[in-house]
């Protein structure tokens, strides 16, 4: 993309509200035009970056003016975008995407790897979710935190590098490091929210989640909910998300933002069908 056209589409995106992103670490960032039949529909701005002995590219922003029903089009845009990452020798390809174009991209040959969901939270919000009152949650004790923090961590790691959202093996991880670390700390650092699910009194699972003010309410940022590997296929999920829904309901929570990695089919066919609609689908081809 000429730097001039660049610089507009900044200012445009700045004004909007929506700034382009800055680089990240030692990612390398190319902004590309998309063309369509020779004529500018858009623009979009890539990051390269190391990734499990390869280079993944990720598409960071993606603006065009093609309609989502376009379904040929954005097919064409997909492999476009994938002919230019080969170009640059990328091994990998990720993107994220309006669940409207899923099919187009999946027609490339992208998979799903990660959803992004939310949804408002009200006394109407899945009454089925109450029927089973099996399950009950309360605030994780202290000496139980260390457990979860080496749980949390192993799902969110799997969950992201399938995502195709960092290579295990990179410093990316930090970050998410410095805040698991943090959630031995007592009393939790503010915001932060660890609940263990529990049926009679025995714990069955455990939540993490960030609450974030919103005027006079609370805004849920999901991280992990997962029921322990010895309680799985007891039919108790329902019964989870209906109690992590009262509880959340009684601390103010008005929205709630999720992501379910794509190999969470529990996550996927539980939380987002019953309490969440799709903001976003993550997507991943395999260059090699």
């Amino acid at each position: 993309m000429p730097e001039a056209e660049l610089a507009a589409w900044g200012v445009a995106r700045s004004a909007d509200g929506v700034p382009l992103p800055e680089p990240y670490g030692d990612d390398e960032h190319e902004a590309v035009t998309v063309e369509v039949d020779g004529v500018d529909v858009g623009g979009a701005v890539l990051a390269y970056a190391e990734d499990a002995g390869g280079v993944r590219c990720l598409v960071r922003v993606l603006q065009t003016t093609v309609p989502r029903d376009a379904t040929e089009v954005w097919t064409a845009i997909a492999t476009a975008f994938e002919q230019h990452a080969r170009g640059r020798g990328a091994t990998t390809l990720a993107t994220a995407v309006a669940p409207e174009l899923t099919s187009a991209f999946g027609r490339a040959g992208f998979q799903a790897t990660m959803i992004s969901a939310g949804g408002t939270l009200d006394p109407d919000t899945a009454p089925e979710l109450q029927v089973d009152r099996t399950v009950a949650v309360r605030e994780m004790a202290v000496e139980e935190r260390p457990h979860f923090v080496d749980d949390a961590r192993e799902v969110l790691v799997t969950g992201m590098a399938g995502a195709g959202m960092v290579d295990p093996a990179s410093n990316r991880l930090e970050e998410l490091e410095a805040r698991l670390a943090r959630l031995t700390d007592d009393p939790l650092p503010e915001g932060e929210l660890l609940l263990t699910a529990t049926v009679g009194g025995e714990p069955v699972g455990s939540a993490w989640a960030t609450l974030v003010p919103n005027g006079d309410a609370l805004d849920y940022y999901g991280h992990t909910m997962f029921l322990y590997p010895e309680h799985r296929g007891r039919g108790l999920s329902k019964s989870f998300l209906g109690a992590l829904v009262r509880h959340a309901e009684g601390l103010g929570v008005a929205d709630v933002h999720v992501r379910v990695y794509g190999r969470d089919q529990w996550a996927r066919e539980s939380f987002i069908r019953e309490t969440t609609t799709i903001d976003d689908v993550h997507l991943r081809k395999d260059l090699r």
